[in-house]
């Protein structure tokens, strides 16, 4: 029997993966990538982080976010919540008045057949399609 390990990777390592803007780091994850038998898991949060990290400190667009998040969870066949970020992508590309934790929220919601969000966020009310206003 063979057993296979898991891993998780800190927001950090995904942020290197993306920028490749540390050639030593860089290198020392395609290594650790390249091991045989383990998988590598990512955290919600750390995808999360990750888009907090490349809006406020690199200044990326939406769009080169969700571009670049979705290559690097594809290519590097991490594990991640594949189904929530399936939804989570498009609304936070079609919102751009809703956060990317907003679009989690609603999107966390709908898969867990726990609608309605209930929030005091009047853009996350209208724009969501999940949540509705606490008045």
């Amino acid at each position: 029997m063979v057993l296979k390990l898991r891993e998780s990777l800190d927001t950090n390592i995904i942020i290197r993966l993306i920028m490749k803007d540390v050639p030593g780091q860089c290198s020392r994850i395609q290594d650790m990538l390249m091991r045989q038998g383990v998988t590598y898991e990512v955290a919600d949060l750390a995808v999360t982080e990750s888009v907090y990290v490349l809006q406020t400190w690199y200044h990326w667009t939406r769009q080169g976010i969700v571009d670049a998040l979705s290559a690097v969870l594809t290519d590097f066949n991490l594990e991640c919540n594949k189904v929530l970020f399936d939804r989570v992508f498009p609304m936070y590309l079609a919102c751009p008045k809703l956060s990317f934790n907003d679009c989690c929220l609603a999107g966390y919601a709908a898969l867990n057949q726990a609608e309605p969000l209930w929030t005091f966020d009047k853009d996350l009310a209208k724009e969501s399609g999940t949540a509705k206003l606490l008045a």
